[in-house]
């Protein structure tokens, strides 16, 4: 039996949350129950592994707790970036090595790929998830210079990229503030509690699925050897 030291503790309000529509959370777990898996936190990373293991075994019998509201923890809270190239713009390297680069590349690119897929699967609005790639934008010479350095790092490792002068960034913003930007393709966007809330829906809507809120994890236990 293993106790739980540290609980989440209530964040306030979440202002991406706050402007969706209400929703009915899921009854709290208040009685035994067993499963094959259990997975704690209802955030992305546990959200996308109740996925995967769906996937990967699809009569197994899954139950993901949090203590909160789907949405309201902090994966609900987030920037909305997925971002797949480094963003450290005045750094040689992003992860130590070009090696290490491109493995992190990997990584990022994996992790987009499973989302867009399950984005595409259960037809996720253009709000919830969008691959529509980033821009570096730059106001000052110091910017523009971060953005080259940025670009030379780019180059190394063979990745596409388009700088952007003045009058293209106008053009995009509408403001003639930028003085440049360096475009890459890959990042995806998302609402954060609206690809939270879609991606706990889609999940729970299986068979062999059960999603508890408002349900902290105050101990763990086996009830099986091996």
């Amino acid at each position: 039996m293993s106790r739980v030291a540290l609980k989440p503790f209530d964040l306030g309000e979440s202002g991406w949350n706050s402007i969706l529509p209400e929703r009915v959370p899921s009854p709290p777990l208040n009685e035994d129950i067993e499963s094959d898996f259990c997975i704690v936190g209802a955030g992305i990373a546990g959200l996308s592994a109740a996925h995967r293991l769906s996937q990967l075994m699809p009569d197994a019998k899954v139950v993901l707790l949090d203590a909160c509201a789907v949405a309201e923890g902090p994966a609900g809270r987030n920037s909305g970036y997925m971002i797949d190239l480094p963003h450290a713009l005045t750094s040689d390297n992003y992860a130590g090595s070009e090696a290490e680069d491109r493995r992190q590349i990997r990584l990022n690119r994996s992790a987009i790929a499973f989302a867009a897929d399950i984005a595409a699967k259960h037809h996720f609005d253009h709000e919830v998830f969008e691959q529509c790639g980033k821009i570096n934008a730059a106001a000052t010479a110091r910017g523009i210079h971060s953005n080259l350095t940025y670009a030379r790092h780019l180059e190394r490792l063979g990745e596409p990229f388009e700088l952007l002068d003045a009058a293209a960034m106008q053009s995009m913003c509408g403001s003639d503030y930028y003085r440049g930007g360096l475009f890459t393709p890959g990042t995806a966007v998302v609402q954060p509690a609206l690809y939270v809330r879609s991606l706990a829906e889609s999940w729970a809507n299986g068979v062999n699925r059960r999603l508890f809120e408002y349900s902290p994890v105050n101990e763990l236990a086996r009830n099986r050897e091996g």
